[in-house]
């Protein structure tokens, strides 16, 4: 049995497979099962996943287009290593990835769940997501602080929690399992550059934007019932503007709102006890000053 199974779900990436499949089997660690579920394309990927000949590589394929959902299930059925890791079909790991991560697990062994840093550029800057668990569930209300193709999960934590993504958060359903799991799972991500996440226009952020803003709505909105809050539109259209660091501080309407706003759900959260309160005002006070983490 591999130590660690590396699941990469394929559609239509034809351009960057090869690149991103080369990277996973010439990583430091090498004790690894890569499986490769092709979920239907229709661009040539198939063929490029037919001729790999590594025998580490498990490859499954489906008829038709079902969705990365079924994939994704259907790679966390199949994996057999003790850690679970995630990669997209157009992305670039560090070849000492899974080294650097199986590492930290082996290491810190109440953490189920790890990511990394990245970066979109190959010159740089270096993104670095929150590292400690209270401060990324806190950040989760407002972005998706946990890069999904980054991530490596306990085989064990997987079994003991249920993890599954859910099909019901259509394009966000890692953002709706961190979010899910927040209360139940522990979080960390690593200082460290472990990840080319490669922007192009075929992101699903870029392709299916309005559903996967609907999804991110329904995410936040049940993480907010936990501070027994049920926003309006225009309750929520506040809270995009504090997420995407929105708020004109030279606007004094406009900032008397947000900081309004951002004072109710502290208010709620000192009753309900459900973000660490200290945290959870460092966060509002940078959103509202336009201070990405």
């Amino acid at each position: 049995m591999s130590r660690i199974s590396v699941i990469m779900p394929v559609y239509n990436n034809a351009m960057f497979l090869h690149e991103a499949v080369t990277t996973i089997l010439l990583q430091t660690l090498n004790d690894l099962e890569l499986i490769i579920i092709d979920d239907g394309s229709t661009d040539g990927s198939a063929g490029i996943i037919h001729e790999i000949m590594d025998t580490r590589v498990k490859k499954i394929f489906h008829t038709e287009n079902m969705g990365i959902v079924t994939s994704l299930n259907q790679g966390l059925d199949l994996a057999q290593g003790e850690y679970i890791a995630r990669m997209d079909s157009d992305d670039i790991a560090a070849l000492n990835r899974l080294e650097v991560q199986a590492y930290f697990m082996d290491t810190n062994p109440a953490i189920d769940i790890c990511g990394t840093g990245y970066t979109t550029n190959y010159l740089g800057p270096v993104k670095l997501n929150p590292m400690h668990h209270e401060e990324i569930k806190v950040w989760l209300l407002f972005y998706s602080c946990i890069l999904h193709p980054s991530v490596m999960m306990r085989r064990s934590s997987i079994d003991r929690l249920g993890i599954r993504y859910d099909c019901n958060y259509p394009h966000a359903e890692d953002y709706e399992l961190w979010n899910r799991l927040s209360s139940s799972a522990k979080f960390a991500n690593l200082p460290h550059n472990l990840m080319y996440y490669r922007p192009h226009e075929g992101q699903v952020s870029n392709k299916h934007r309005v559903i996967q803003d609907d999804s991110a709505r329904r995410i936040r909105q049940r993480q907010l019932s936990q501070l027994g809050i049920q926003l309006s539109d225009e309750e929520y259209a506040i809270m995009i503007k504090l997420a995407e660091y929105g708020v004109n501080s030279e606007d004094f309407a406009n900032y008397r709102t947000a900081a309004g706003f951002a004072n109710w759900l502290l208010d709620q959260n000192r009753q309900y006890h459900v973000f660490d309160q200290d945290l959870f005002g460092m966060a509002l006070s940078r959103c509202i000053s336009g201070v990405p983490y």
